[in-house]
């Protein structure tokens, strides 16, 4: 991997919101539509691999007793902002008012930038630990939380706990150990196995909605028919989420690629594109999208790419940029300053 900058990541991440835009505009697809069983396959591992690049690259947010606090001022005010855009599409399409708003209980796309806070901050905790130990009491977490039918939305709880194994995992992991893991002996086992799990759940994938639910939705073990088979489906899920997510990084080039450059700008994209989805939403373009079959899923590739190549146009993200970063200069000086006293 490049020493200089590490363009594996990059494409890796490019790989990735492309994933998160197609999957976000798939979503409003339901019902018998075989595209949602496509949508149900996404969901079981782009974000759990989302996360474990997130914690890969946490390693700076605590360093020598204090905080990043410009990237945390960053998370904040993009959640923030990410939050009150939408509110604001939903209210101009009247199928929500504004004073709806709720900053605290999220089960939209905004609720990754408020689990990637509340991670950044547990780190001076968990940092005091080996990693092991660490790895089982979030995964036993995780596991526990479905049992609990009111930890849903608020504070986005359910996601921070079941995801939170994955951003640790990636908070751990040491480059030296990646490149071990990527070994071509490696290859040969996690990629059939992976295989074969993303062709059980495409042919399964319809019979298995609550049992999909448990690794990315806010839904309790009561929502099965046996609630004690819940924590056993879930830590399934979770599994097939860590296998299928290694053996898509088998496949992602080393070198600097055009993916690259969307790598390092996926903010703009994720905060943008669910925009664009619900004014589309809202247009009513899905009510013909659904009668289209496969064809709908062409073109919502399609237009996932044009959405991606738009949003990382140097002017749209320099002005989000220069959005997310406005007075973070000054709060950071006030920081610094309270901390040397």
């Amino acid at each position: 991997m490049n020493k200089e900058r590490d363009y594996f990541f990059d494409n890796l991440k490019a790989v990735l919101i492309f994933l998160v835009v197609l999957g976000h505009f798939l979503l409003p697809i339901r019902g018998d539509n075989p595209l949602v069983v496509v949508k149900r396959l996404i969901y079981v591992f782009h974000m759990p691999l989302f996360v474990f690049v997130s914690g890969y690259f946490a390693k700076k947010i605590y360093k020598n007793g204090q905080y990043n606090f410009k990237k945390i001022l960053y998370l904040i005010k993009a959640y923030i902002i990410f939050v009150i855009a939408i509110q604001i599409v939903y209210a101009l399409c009247g199928f929500r008012d504004f004073s709806e708003i709720n900053f605290f209980s999220q089960s939209g796309a905004p609720w990754y930038l408020f689990a990637m806070i509340v991670w950044y901050l547990t780190i001076p905790v968990i940092r005091k630990y080996k990693e092991i130990p660490v790895l089982i009491v979030t995964v036993a977490l995780a596991l526990i939380a479905g049992y609990f039918k009111n930890i849903g939305d608020f504070l986005c709880m359910s996601r921070i706990l079941v995801f939170g194994p994955f951003f640790y995992l990636g908070y751990y992991m040491e480059q030296p150990v990646l490149e071990r893991a990527l070994r071509p002996v490696y290859r040969r086992v996690v990629v059939p196995a992976a295989v074969a799990i993303c062709a059980g759940i495409l042919a399964f994938g319809s019979k298995l909605k609550d049992e999909l639910g448990m690794v990315y939705e806010n839904i309790s073990y009561y929502e099965l028919d046996d609630v004690w088979e819940g924590p056993f489906v879930r830590l399934a899920l979770m599994i097939a989420a860590f296998l299928i997510s290694w053996a898509i990084m088998f496949f992602v080039p080393r070198g600097k690629t055009c993916l690259s450059v969307i790598g390092q700008n996926t903010m703009p994209v994720y905060m943008l594109h669910r925009i664009l989805r619900d004014i589309l939403m809202f247009a009513g373009i899905y009510d013909y999208l659904g009668d289209w079959g496969w064809f709908a899923l062409f073109v919502l590739i399609c237009l996932s790419i044009c959405v991606i190549y738009l949003l990382v146009n140097p002017k749209v993200v320099n002005q989000v940029n220069k959005i997310l970063t406005l007075y973070t200069p000054r709060l950071w000086g006030r920081i610094r300053r309270n901390q040397a006293i």
